[in-house]
């Protein structure tokens, strides 16, 4: 659609150069009627160039980039709604997009920071965003789940110096499909054989998180501990980075962590889990950005010990706001 506004604006500065080419050898002809319609030509052209859409791309880069004139963004993601027994649109999650907002709002206020928080779609422009928040889990919405298109615009962001926070569970495991208003899990499955049956074998299907779209973009290596008990109750110490704005809490509920690499900076201190170290809290570099992401399960009723993880996660997103917009 964008495409073809674009054609269609050079198509009529074409017929309009040709209009006052025209005008030209035919005077008089008023010279304000002639300056509008150049100025109108000129603006068409750059339309249909993409030199405007550069233009406010690059603005809105540099906007993002530290200016103490403009008040930083927040945009949290709110394309599936939200309602509390509707499973179709998040996992291991009870928070809405709405209490994420109160819950950043309020520490910023609290540390004397001015930050808009916006809950907006995936059809607006990130650009002027500084932090991006999936509050889904596991779920995120898809505009075209054939060709990632969202997925590839969330990619884009971080590369250029965007935040992007999934606050619970295997991120992008399950894509929700916005036309027919369901998740469709993400995650390609491959075949097994199950001689479980003495008399048949079958083949049945397994899905590892490596395959997971998300987890294949960004090189992450998740593991699920559900049944090591030793490791899913965690007590939790943070790296020394954070000591200064975390407070200590009691243990958490763990069920899946991440494999340490290269690009991964823990933000709970890493433990053993075999020759692994892993963590259920990090960063992720990816480009000139990062990707703040959490593994543990918000559910009050089964995991309440992990309800002060909220706030932890708000801590995180208000202190970087801070540094990233270079608010004092």
């Amino acid at each position: 659609m964008v495409n073809t506004c674009k054609q269609l604006a050079l198509l009529f500065a074409g017929a309009l150069v040709s209009v006052v080419g025209g005008l030209l050898i035919r005077p008089p002809f008023p010279e304000t009627y002639l300056y509008i319609l150049l100025v109108i030509v000129v603006i068409l052209i750059l339309y249909g160039s993409g030199a405007i859409s550069k233009l406010w791309h690059s603005y809105n880069l540099w906007k993002r980039r530290g200016n103490k004139l403009v008040v930083p963004k927040v945009g949290i993601l709110n394309d599936m709604g939200w309602a509390s027994e509707n499973a179709e649109v998040r996992t291991w999650t009870d928070i809405s997009p709405e209490e994420w907002g109160k819950e950043i709002k309020k520490l910023a206020r609290e540390n004397k920071l001015k930050i808009k928080v916006k809950l907006i779609n995936t059809r607006k422009n990130f650009d002027s965003y500084i932090v991006i928040l999936n509050p889904y889990g596991g779920v995120y919405p898809e505009r075209d789940v054939k060709n990632s298109e969202t997925l590839n615009k969330i990619l884009n962001y971080v590369n250029e110096r965007g935040l992007f926070v999934n606050i619970a569970d295997v991120p992008g495991y399950w894509a929700y499909n916005l036309l027919l208003k369901r998740k469709l899990d993400a995650t390609p499955p491959i075949y097994g054989i199950d001689m479980s049956s003495s008399d048949k074998i079958s083949l049945i299907p397994v899905r590892p998180f490596e395959l997971t779209p998300f987890m294949e973009k960004l090189g992450l290596r998740i593991l699920n501990i559900e049944k090591n008990t030793n490791l899913c109750d965690w007590n939790v110490e943070f790296e020394d980075n954070f000591n200064r704005i975390m407070e200590d809490i009691d243990d958490i509920k763990v069920h899946r962590v991440v494999i340490l690499e290269r690009n991964v900076e823990a933000i709970i201190k890493p433990k053993k889990l075999g020759i692994y170290e892993t963590t259920p809290l990090f960063f992720l570099n990816y480009g000139d950005g990062k990707f703040l992401i959490s593994l543990v399960f918000f559910d009050n009723n089964k995991y309440p010990q992990n309800v002060k993880m909220k706030e932890i996660l708000a801590k995180i997103i208000v202190e970087l706001v801070r540094a990233k917009s270079k608010l004092k």
